[in-house]
């Protein structure tokens, strides 16, 4: 390895004209006489005095110099917003006494627009629409405001919050929405976009709220349909396997049956009556009459035996039958309640959604500044001197305090 080029770059550097040589002759003529008279006698001025210069006097210089002629003029849209919606006449009604109760029907959706012009996704969609760094990247900004070309999209996000003001009065339920921009043209330009994408999620937002609403009471429809016609076919099947279309209906009609033989044994018992007070006991005729009653009584025991259970006839029976039956019917009952119900919640969904419509109106739409009115150069110099003298005059506090204290 050859150290020739090494040993030729060290030989320049100790030349009369190199760069060591420069450096030993600029801290020799310059920086020593400048310590030596310059900064000995600034410290020859007191700590109080030196204080006083950096704190105070230094920062406001600086500000001075940047903000009263440096600083780029900045140009502020305005614009002002509410969120209206289809029942606003019937929130203004009783808007007195939500109002005494602490509630105020806009102030949701005041709020949430306040968040949304303060969101990533609108500077996202800011950036695709407009191209929002090339609108703050421009020759009229200052390179100290200016936005970085090659700004990310975290710098974007934090820099347009810092040329954007925004807050809502909920007692007015008004958005107040302010632009900066280097440009007239380009703070109104930014401004309205902004308000453009603020309806457009009051509409989606509006649209999504009314759609859902719709969904679920047309699914409470769908439920209540599907257990009705379940009902129904259980309903079927109990009359196909026990081939009663109305047991209710049989078991009155066996009820009527059972009705007319009880009148038909009553009339023949009181006929067996008036025969055996002249006729004896073996005679045909009462032989006839008691035949007939024994057939009545047959006959009755039968049919009451398809009415109820009973010890001659422990079998399936009507009062079973009815008490299956009714159960069914008042499940059927419910279920259609449950569906005119849900019907009833569907149509009043449709219309709540058609009637519930909220959307955005810019009652004061983004100006087009014509002066400049950022930044407030001669508050901010003001502030600065008033921050110094502050913040000197605290620590000449403490540095006492501490003094005394060390007396003490």
């Amino acid at each position: 390895m050859s150290y020739e080029p090494f040993k030729n770059r060290f030989d320049y550097l100790l030349r009369e004209d190199g760069a060591l040589t420069k450096a030993r002759r600029f801290v020799r003529e310059k920086a020593r006489p400048f310590i030596e008279n310059e900064v000995t006698e600034v410290m020859k001025l007191g700590i109080s005095k030196l204080l006083f210069f950096a704190i105070v006097v230094v920062p406001t210089v600086l500000a001075l110099v940047y903000y009263g002629l440096w600083a780029s003029d900045r140009y502020v849209s305005q614009s002002l917003m509410t969120v209206r919606s289809s029942e606003a006449q019937i929130a203004t009604a009783f808007g007195g006494l939500l109002g005494s109760l602490g509630a105020n029907p806009g102030a949701i959706d005041g709020y949430v627009v306040q968040e949304y012009v303060q969101s990533r996704e609108l500077v996202a969609k800011l950036q695709d629409d407009l191209d929002l760094r090339s609108l703050y990247w421009v020759p009229e900004a200052d390179m100290l405001s200016r936005l970085p070309a090659d700004a990310s999209m975290d710098d974007l996000y934090d820099y347009y919050l810092d040329r954007i003001e925004v807050y809502f009065d909920s007692t007015a339920n008004v958005v107040h929405l302010e632009v900066q921009a280097y440009r007239p043209e380009d703070a109104k330009k930014i401004a309205a976009s902004i308000v453009r994408l603020s309806d457009d999620m009051v509409n989606r937002i509006s649209q999504e709220s009314r759609q859902d609403a719709v969904k679920f009471a047309r699914e409470e429809v769908t439920l209540a349909e599907d257990r009705l016609r379940e009902n129904r076919l259980v309903l079927y099947r109990f009359r196909e396997e026990h081939g009663e279309l109305d047991p209710v209906s049989a078991a009155a009609s066996i009820g009527g049956i059972v009705a007319s033989l009880e009148a038909e044994l009553s009339r023949y018992k009181t006929e067996l009556a008036s025969l055996r007070s002249y006729m004896r006991e073996d005679a045909p005729q009462i032989a006839g009459v008691k035949a007939r009653i024994a057939a009545i009584e047959q006959q009755m025991r039968a049919e009451r035996g398809r009415l109820t259970n009973t010890e001659e006839t422990p079998s399936l029976t009507y009062s079973d039958l009815l008490a299956e039956y009714e159960r069914l019917m008042i499940e059927e009952e419910f279920a259609k309640s449950a569906y005119t119900s849900a019907i009833s919640a569907l149509e009043i969904a449709r219309a709540d959604a058609n009637r519930k419509q909220a959307y955005l109106v810019a009652f004061v739409e983004p100006s087009l500044p014509a002066d400049p009115s950022k930044p407030e150069r001669l508050l901010i110099i003001v502030s600065f001197l008033l921050g110094g003298l502050l913040a000197y005059g605290l620590l000449m506090l403490i540095g006492a305090a501490i003094r005394e204290h060390a007396r003490i």
